[in-house]
Order: structure tokens, then sequence, then C-alpha cells
């Protein structure tokens, strides 16, 4: 299959996301005005800003930045029910260290490091009309442009730890460069020794960013209302009633979606309600993962689509914190190679209008007209080809000891293509298994 390539716009895209089940304490601005106000698609009472999927790049107007799957039946339909969960996060964290800055999500100007296809740049790639037959991974491969200046360096000055990832079907982003290499940009992102580096909150910050350091660049931002404000921490939060009462020792189903996306991988954990909810207590319970993944898109289960991480060797439980806790690769593919290089091959088959979105850099969605949608499981979703109608879905094993009573539930995402950590918590209560019950 041969692609075209064409123009292409380059943007500015942090990763972003959240859990979408449970319900996160970080979802809790979705029950207010101008989040009740937000569906898509347009129609005659949702017009302008309230349908307008985009990145929040202000403290305003931020109601479309985060919409999730409305689970309504209808395909393609979303609401802002989410709130801003996925603007819960730390910034300028890097493997190794003891602190994040809160101020860096990339080291250096973003945008400023550059591929090349076949020693050759996408603007003379169009100009010999040549063209990329898998541009998520293809054979030939990627090669970083030498005049790029981009590389995540680490936020301290002795680094604890080195990357434990550097199997390439593990990897996400300039997945062909050889690990710890000169070409190896993302050596010391999150994702690279999963669980290592620290976060301001194990649940998030309000904006990313510590206190005082007000909004920052390409989606350190929050638009505050009287459910939280900028710099707010997520363990501080009330508690949201989710809905999710589990047994002990079942297995139960969670879910996440993308927004903007920087690959890396995700893990989930508990920690006692009553607790101070730390790291260090997330630390102590982490839950494994059972079975298949699923990618389901709209609610809807007739059509979902199962792959197996472990037999794609998307899995993984080795150098990662807490020891032998198990951690997942995010399965969707951005393809922005012109930013990260080599990715990965899509676990769904994407259309051939996808194929040629993503063959330009894939950085905007209006390089050829309106293409939000166009892609299915690749790409991103803040004005990227991707709608956020699709979630991740996995089951995670509750600990069959577990003592019943009040648990805060975390979703860790380490980010390979930035230093950025993202944390959504959920409340859920856990009962004692049904044999046990009297």
């Amino acid at each position: 299959m041969r692609v075209l390539l064409t123009v292409y716009v380059i943007v500015s895209v942090d990763a972003h996301g959240a859990m979408t089940f449970p319900r996160p304490r970080s979802a809790a601005d979705g029950d207010l005005a101008p989040w009740t106000r937000w569906a898509y698609p347009c129609d005659e009472t949702h017009k302008g800003a309230d349908c307008a999927i985009h990145f929040c790049e202000s403290t305003s107007g931020c109601q479309g930045a985060c919409p999730v799957s409305a689970h309504n039946g209808v395909e393609n339909a979303l609401n802002a029910s989410n709130g801003q969960a996925c603007y819960w996060f730390s910034n300028g964290c890097t493997i190794g260290c003891e602190t994040c800055d809160g101020t860096h999500n990339h080291f250096g100007p973003h945008g400023n490091q550059h591929f090349l296809y076949k020693g050759i740049n996408a603007s003379e790639l169009r100009k010999k009309n040549l063209t990329i037959d898998n541009p998520w991974n293809p054979r030939e491969g990627y090669t970083l442009d030498p005049s790029s200046t981009f590389g995540i360096k680490s936020m301290c000055d002795s680094p604890s730890t080195t990357a434990t990832i550097c199997d390439p079907r593990l990897r996400t982003a300039n997945t062909q460069a050889e690990c710890g290499g000169p070409e190896d940009i993302y050596y010391y992102s999150p994702w690279r020794a999963p669980g290592s580096a620290p976060v301001i909150d194990a649940c998030g910050v309000a904006g990313g960013r510590l206190h005082g350091q007000g909004t920052g660049c390409a989606g350190a931002s929050f638009q505050n209302s009287s459910a939280a404000k900028m710099g707010d921490m997520g363990s501080r939060l009330p508690p949201l009633d989710s809905g999710a009462v589990w047994e002990a020792g079942s297995s139960v189903e969670v879910s996440w979606t993308v927004m903007a996306n920087h690959g890396g991988g995700y893990a989930y954990r508990l920690a006692p309600a009553d607790a101070p909810l730390t790291e260090e207590a997330f630390q102590q319970m982490p839950l494994q993962f059972v079975g298949p993944s699923v990618l389901r898109w709209d609610g809807n289960k007739s059509s979902q689509l199962e792959f197996d991480p472990r037999k794609l060797g998307w899995e993984t439980k080795e150098g990662t914190i807490p020891k032998g806790s198990s951690w997942r690769k995010n399965p969707i593919p951005s393809g922005i190679w012109q930013r990260e290089g080599a990715t990965f091959d899509p676990v769904c088959v994407e259309s051939e209008a996808c194929r040629r979105a993503v063959a330009t850099g894939g950085l905007d969605a209006t390089v050829e007209g309106t293409y939000q949608g166009v892609c299915r499981c690749s790409h991103f979703s803040n004005g990227g080809f991707l709608l956020p109608n699709l979630e991740v879905v996995d089951n995670v094993r509750i600990p069959e000891n577990l003592t019943p009573g009040r648990y805060v539930l975390q979703w860790r995402w380490d980010c390979e293509e930035t230093d950025q950590i993202w944390a959504s918590c959920s409340d859920v209560t856990i009962t004692a298994p049904a044999e046990f019950v009297v």
C-alpha cells in the first residue's frame, strides 16, 4: 500500500488522558457549567465552544478539552462528564530523580526535534512525490535529523536508575533507536523505567504545575471552578461516588481514554481511602492485569476489539516500581513520525484516509480538511485524527485477602515522549467475597 505525502502543519500537543471508569475525583467539574452544556457532535443546542474538541491553552473555555464517550448508543457521541480530568498530572519528571520541577513538559523548546525518512524530510518527500507504505513503523525506519537539538535530559544530576525499558516491543516513540544510543532522545522519560520517576502528587495536580507557577504552555493549564483550582493536589480532592463496588478476589473492568498522545504505559494500584494518598501508599498495592486488553468504541461491546498485550510483548513486570508490578504499554500509536520517529503498528485496521493523514507527519486535523475521527486506534484526540469515543479497557485482579472497606484506585500513565506523568484517582468500595458474606 502506498501513501502520498502532503504538506503538514506543526502544532504543539501534550499527553493528556484520564481514567473513565471508575469515574475519578478529578471529574467533579463535569457536573458544573460549562461542562454540562458541552456535547459532540454539534447540533441546534450545542454550537461553537459547546461542541468543539480542542486543546486548552488558557484558563477559560476548556469545556471541550477532555470529552469522553457518552455511552448513549449513538455512534461518536461525546459529552464532558469527565470535566477536566485529563488536566491532572505532574510536569517535569524523569526517571531516577527525587522531585519534578513542575515547569518542563519537554526539555528544550518542543518541536525542535525532527526525523527523516530515508534521509530526507517531509517537504522534500512531497517534492519528489515519494511515499511511505507504513507511516507508523516503516521497515526502512526513520532517523533523527542531525540538526535537531531536542532530547529529554534528567531533571537531576545523578539519577538513581537508568532505563529498564529497552525492548523495542515495549517502546512507543523513536522505537528503532538503539537503547541508550545517541539517537535515543527519550531515554530519561518516565516510561523508560516504569514507576521510578517521581510525581508532584499521586493523583495529579490541576494544570500539572506547582503552586505559584501559573499557566504553562502546551496544556499545562486549568480552568478554575468551584470544584478545583490551578495547582490543587488531586490527593486532597473530596471523595466522589463512582458507583464501583467490587468483591475481594474478583476481576474487575477499568478503562481510560487518551486525548493528546505521547506513548508510554500505565498501571493500576489501590490504597486505603482513610490514609494519606501518597505514591508510597499506592505502591503497596499494585494490581495485576487479567486477560486481554480491549479497544472499545462508544461503549459498544459488540464492536470492541480484543488483543493480547502479553503475546505482543506489550506487558512487563521487569524493572518496574514497585518491584514485580505489572504495567501495560499504551496501545495507541501516535504516528507523528516527524517528531517521534517510528512508533508501532496499530492493532486495528486503519483506513486509507488515516494512513494518508498520518503519512503527512500528522500533527493537525486540518491538514486536508476536517480529519477528526478519520483514525480509529491511532494518533490523538485534541485536534488530531482520533475521536475520544475510544476507551482502553482492561481487567485487574482485586487481592483476595483485602479487608472490606473504602479504597481509592489510582491509574498512573508514565509517558515516553514527554517528561510527564498523568494520574486519576477514583473512589471504590471493596466487599468480602460472596462465599464469606453471612
